[in-house]
């Protein structure tokens, strides 16, 4: 069954690490109602929304796959494998009737993920400008465009300053800017940022390069650029579950580090581009440390509480063997 989800505008120390059609956080009471892989409308509540969105439904899409929060206890981050903002937001009545609720009975608006009757479900799409065709093509989503690989945008590309890592932050690290919303491939990336592995990779080698005496930044596209001694590094963690992704990791990863050493070049120049799993690759697809090598990327892998080196250029890096 489709379902509503309460999407407010972002501010900063928010209560939910939300990312507008990026990743959705939620609570444990909410579990049975938020189903992976489920149609979905965002609804904006009116605090803090623009006049023309406020207390309205502004998009729809399909939900990806839910993992638990590893830092907060009783939490859950779903991913948006797809979405799409309705032509124009869809007031929250029509005459007498809410639109929701297909009646004169409101919402439950304390409730911040509702399902939703197919009947209005498919209403909502109507009015916000979205036919019933429309809806059933298929989309590319973040789960499709990791195995196909990383496409460098053609038009320009965003971009966003660098802030000093401190500390590597839960979830997506995503500070939105402006209206405009992250691409399907930027989301599919953002997405990985959650993953508790993707997370404690990067928090091991910032930790190692504060104690080697450096420092880190981080932006909303690269996970973490390090300055060490005289080595500067760019690094792109993947997240790891499931050994048989590898390649995917690598191809999608290695697309990455590409397109950021060009989008960032003034700030990046001369960096070694790193690319880091959040668990060693199986023997299967252990050649993929050669591929690596002769692209010029140095390969890591996080193994428990250690960062190790997986290839030439990887041992050649002070942060990576000391």
């Amino acid at each position: 069954m489709p379902v509503v989800l309460s999407q407010r505008t972002w501010h900063d120390d928010p209560k939910y690490l939300d990312r507008e059609g990026v990743i959705y956080h939620y609570p444990r009471q909410y579990r049975s109602r938020i189903n992976d892989f489920e149609r979905f409308i965002y609804y904006r509540p009116a605090q803090g929304a623009s006049e023309d969105e406020r207390s309205s439904y502004i998009g729809h899409g399909v939900l990806g796959v839910s993992i638990e929060d590893w830092a907060k206890a009783g939490h859950y981050f779903v991913d948006i494998a797809w979405y799409e903002p309705f032509e124009r937001p869809v007031p929250l009545r029509q005459g007498d009737a809410f639109v929701e609720t297909e009646g004169p009975a409101s919402p439950q608006f304390q409730s911040a993920a509702r399902p939703i009757r197919e009947t209005a479900y498919y209403r909502i799409l109507m009015l916000g400008g979205v036919s019933a065709g429309r809806e059933f093509v298929p989309p590319v989503t973040t789960e499709s465009v990791l195995s196909t690989g990383y496409s460098p945008l053609l038009v320009e590309a965003p971009r966003d300053a660098f802030r000093e890592a401190l500390t590597i932050p839960e979830g997506t690290g995503y500070v939105p800017s402006g209206k405009a919303l992250p691409s399907v491939y930027e989301s599919a990336a953002l997405q990985e940022r959650a993953r508790k592995d993707h997370n404690a990779t990067l928090e091991l080698i910032r930790r190692h390069a504060e104690r080697m005496g450096g420092r880190c930044w981080y932006n909303n596209n690269v996970d973490l650029f390090v300055r060490c001694g005289d080595q500067a590094l760019l690094i792109e963690a993947k997240s790891l579950n499931d050994a048989r992704q590898s390649v995917d990791r690598m191809r999608y990863g290695m697309g990455q580090l590409f397109d950021y050493r060009v989008r960032y070049k003034a700030e990046v120049a001369g960096a070694q581009p790193v690319l880091a799993f959040g668990a060693p690759p199986d023997r299967a697809t252990g050649w993929i440390t050669t591929i690596l090598q002769e692209n010029g990327i140095a390969f890591v892998a996080r193994d428990r509480e250690r960062i190790v080196a997986l290839n030439d250029r990887a041992a050649a890096i002070a942060l990576f063997t000391q």
